[in-house]
């Protein structure tokens, strides 16, 4: 006796079901976290060792101190090429598991608008030196409290400007393309963690003082890693 075919219902809800195991199978958010953590550290020794450059013209000597209001070069050079080859080792990453489990990828949309974020930061960051949304103080080495206080747009733009933004705001990409809600609230957090350190001024002479804008996010992307490594369901896992 042949089998009943299946009524419209039912194979609408197996397609679905279909979907969702194929989506979960493409599934690799434990590596770009951990690319990402590795060079958020990695620029610890780039950050300390690496000398400004006034490339900008943004350099005030004072009697006991210089202040640059422009970025780094080299830290800014840094992000944009670190991130950039970032996603081209994610790009790879995907595309071989895809190959080895013969299914399509749908990384490129994050991979590209990754990229380009990466791009649009670093011409943000230099515009915003020659264009500043605040006016600069008259002393930019006075530590007089008495100060233009940033309104929510100023914070807004200062906080998405910098690179750990970026990886943030590409993340998001990540969640829409991979259907994970898991990782769009981890997003959320690590975006919210990132705002409120862009927006930070630590007053130290320690020549570290950096390390918490760089140990922070990387920790909330290791653990994000080992989570998300250690909960990927098993078809994942064996891919």
């Amino acid at each position: 006796m042949e089998d009943e075919p299946e009524s419209p219902r039912e194979l609408l809800a197996s397609v679905r079901a279909l979907t969702r195991r194929v989506r979960v199978a493409q599934r690799g958010t434990w590596f770009p976290l951990l690319v990402f953590a590795t060079i958020t550290l990695v620029a610890i020794p780039v950050y300390r060792y690496v000398p400004y450059v006034d490339v900008f013209g943004t350099c005030r000597s004072g009697p006991q101190d210089t202040v640059c209001m422009g970025p780094n070069p080299a830290e800014l050079g840094y992000w944009t090429v670190a991130l950039l080859l970032a996603y081209a080792a994610i790009a790879a990453f995907y595309v071989s598991k895809s190959r080895r489990r013969g299914l399509g990828t749908p990384v490129r949309p994050y991979v590209v608008v990754g990229a380009v974020l990466a791009v649009l930061m670093a011409a943000v960051s230099i515009w915003l030196t020659f264009h500043p949304i605040l006016p600069p103080p008259a002393d930019p080495l006075s530590t007089d409290p008495a100060r233009i206080e940033a309104g929510p747009l100023v914070w807004l733009v200062n906080g998405l400007a910098g690179p750990l933004a970026v990886i943030g705001l590409a993340l998001l990409v990540l969640a829409w393309v991979e259907r994970h809600w898991a990782l769009l609230a981890y997003t959320l957090v690590y975006l919210a963690v990132g705002m409120v350190q862009g927006n930070q001024a630590i007053r130290s002479s320690s020549p570290w003082f950096f390390l918490p804008y760089l140990l922070v996010p990387a920790g909330v992307l290791l653990l994000g890693a080992a989570a998300f490594a250690a909960f990927r369901p098993r078809a994942e896992a064996r891919a």
